[in-house]
């Protein structure tokens, strides 16, 4: 066995849900990619503001013991970041974007005017600690030339490392509840998650309002705070055929798939994060090998619409409305593009597809991002 490019790494999260997929994913990554002798994983145990805390304490113990050969801060890393940088001397650090705060707070959720101090001061203190990192990850190539112009930063300082998904939960079902479901039976469409903009609920709410005179379909929504349940309540006392959950565990998400006929993976809002995501919900039913439908952005042409996926315009409750009509109408075709939907992941998203692309960021510094 040839000798690691790096005999110790870092892999730093400090963040609400230290054990976020993509942290997970990309601690996986590193061990997978063959090149790193040792990994050294820090994470916070405390929440709220003490998570900092707890972190840079691990940090400094770290470097006093003896400072890793590198480091990689994963998602949500920028609050962080400084501290490693200082500790990390002139050591490598590796810096996982994956949400630009730039393109956050001035431009998918406007609490900073663009010309406003704040958001001078934010691009400005940003671009130096990306400056500084030895490359930058992003979950797409899309995102990352966004992320370099929006920053006014070369291209090739980021990597392409897709999110992935958590391989050993999301995995196909041999033998699912849905697939044996009598024409008496509702079918039934899931649209799950944190619901954010680009998400796009109210798309979907005005999806299913277009389907109440449908008895054949009913909505699933689970997740979201008081603000959802009160809009979908509303959908319902409309006519709408939808259900409300406020959350279903992790463990048990694999079964809920397997109940469903539909998975919506979106993003359907139209925003500015939601022209270069696949995400991470989608990446999940494709893993599990479930029909997924799509919003259409700078990434979906790895997509073939009705074939691996459902593919349609984000924003268009019309355009889904009618693809969850032909959904219902071919559900023999739709366990076909499940199948076909899991090859496309093990082709392109798979654990094997991350420890490829961390394994080429620790050897050269990471692919070069191509300009469309």
């Amino acid at each position: 066995m040839s000798r690691p490019t790096v005999a110790r790494l870092a892999v730093v999260t400090c963040y609400r849900h230290p054990d976020y997929i993509r942290a997970i994913t990309l601690r996986q990554g590193v061990v997978d990619s063959g090149v790193v002798g040792e990994t050294i994983v820090v994470k916070n145990t405390r929440r709220g503001v003490l998570r900092y805390v707890d972190v840079a304490r691990q940090l400094v113990r770290l470097s006093l013991a003896g400072r890793p050969d590198a480091y990689l801060v994963t998602f949500r890393g920028y609050e962080i970041l400084p501290i490693v940088l200082l500790l990390a001397g002139r050591r490598p650090v590796y810096y996982d974007e994956f949400i630009n705060p730039v393109e956050w707070f001035v431009d998918e959720h406007h609490k900073f005017p663009e010309r406003s101090l704040r958001a001078r001061a934010l691009r400005g203190v940003y671009r130096v600690l990306m400056r500084r990192c030895a490359g930058v990850l992003s979950d797409t190539a899309s995102h990352a030339r966004y992320s370099a112009d929006r920053m006014g930063l070369d291209a090739e300082r980021f990597s392409v490392v897709p999110v992935g998904s958590d391989e050993a939960t999301f995995v196909p079902q041999s033998d699912r509840s849905g697939s044996t479901r009598s024409v008496s039976e509702p079918f039934t469409v899931l649209y799950y998650g944190s619901m954010l903009p680009l998400h796009g609920l109210d798309t979907v709410v005005a999806s299913a309002a277009l389907l109440r005179t449908d008895a054949r379909i009913r909505f699933l929504f689970v997740g979201g705070g008081e603000q959802t349940a009160h809009l979908i309540a509303e959908a319902r006392a409309q006519g709408s055929a939808v259900d409300h959950r406020d959350w279903v565990d992790y463990a048990a998400l694999p079964a809920l798939f397997g109940q469903v006929d539909l998975l919506l993976g979106g993003p359907f809002g139209g925003t500015v994060q939601s022209r270069f995501v696949v995400t991470g919900k989608t990446m999940q039913y494709l893993s599990s090998a479930r029909p997924a439908v799509v919003g259409e952005n700078e990434e979906t042409s790895v997509f073939t619409d009705r074939s691996d996926a459902l593919v349609v315009p984000q924003r268009d409750p019309a355009a889904l409305a009618e693809t969850i009509v032909w959904a219902a109408d071919h559900p023999a075709e739709l366990e076909r593009i499940g199948s076909r939907g899991r090859l496309l992941y093990e082709r392109l998203w798979s654990s094997a597809r991350v420890a490829e692309a961390v394994r080429v960021l620790l050897l050269d510094g990471g692919p070069q991002v191509e300009r469309p």
